[in-house]
């Protein structure tokens, strides 16, 4: 049996493997809550530098699991399994972009479940946003009941998926950035710009 690749409640109950530690670095790397935002390291990037965050055209790999650094593909996010963590490559140069920054969390939701505001930016009821909390910055792994809600496991924060990321349970009090997508060509392509900020504010 093939092993879940994507971050959910059940996660840290996995067997010891190469994958699963380099899955583990990465998490507790991007589970240092608070300090990166508050230095101002999650804002935009010093002129003339690279920018961190997903760029239209880019595409998506795979953060973890057996298929780490592999393409996302649609069908590889389906509707009401955990939110799938990812992040950017550029297609062209096969470059990609690891940094909190970057981190995206793919889910697939009922068209019927998509808000007027979140649909035009949805592709085939995937949508993705910032996988950074907007409490601690910590990474959302978890799913809930209700399926349009994906959940921070560090302090339960949870957020409306299908309305913008909007909060729908604190201690979060902003929304995640969302992130436009579309199908191209039979792959998960970006399709705009974050629209907003990442992570918790500033102090």
């Amino acid at each position: 049996m093939s092993k879940d690749t994507r971050a959910g409640h059940t996660a840290g109950r996995e067997s010891g493997g190469a994958p699963e530690v380099g899955r583990r670095t990465i998490i507790q790397g991007l589970a240092v809550s608070g300090c990166l935002a508050a230095s101002g390291l999650l804002g935009s990037s010093p002129a003339g530098a690279q920018s961190t965050r997903p760029q239209p055209g880019h595409h998506f790999v795979f953060m973890t699991g057996d298929k780490e650094g592999q393409p996302v593909a649609p069908d590889d996010v389906k509707i009401g399994e955990p939110p799938l963590l990812a992040y950017p490559m550029d297609p062209a140069t096969k470059t990609v972009l690891i940094s909190r920054a970057s981190l995206l969390l793919l889910m697939r939701l009922k068209e019927a479940d998509l808000d007027p505001s979140t649909k035009p930016h949805s592709a085939d009821g995937i949508v993705a946003y910032s996988g950074i909390c907007t409490h601690e910055g910590c990474p959302i792994s978890g799913h809930h009941e209700n399926q349009r809600m994906a959940v921070c496991n560090c302090h339960g924060s949870t957020f409306d998926l299908g309305n913008n990321g909007a909060v729908a349970h604190g201690p979060a009090v902003r929304r995640l950035a969302m992130l436009p997508v579309t199908i191209t060509d039979g792959a998960l392509v970006v399709a705009g710009k974050l629209d907003g900020p990442i992570g918790p504010p500033a102090a």
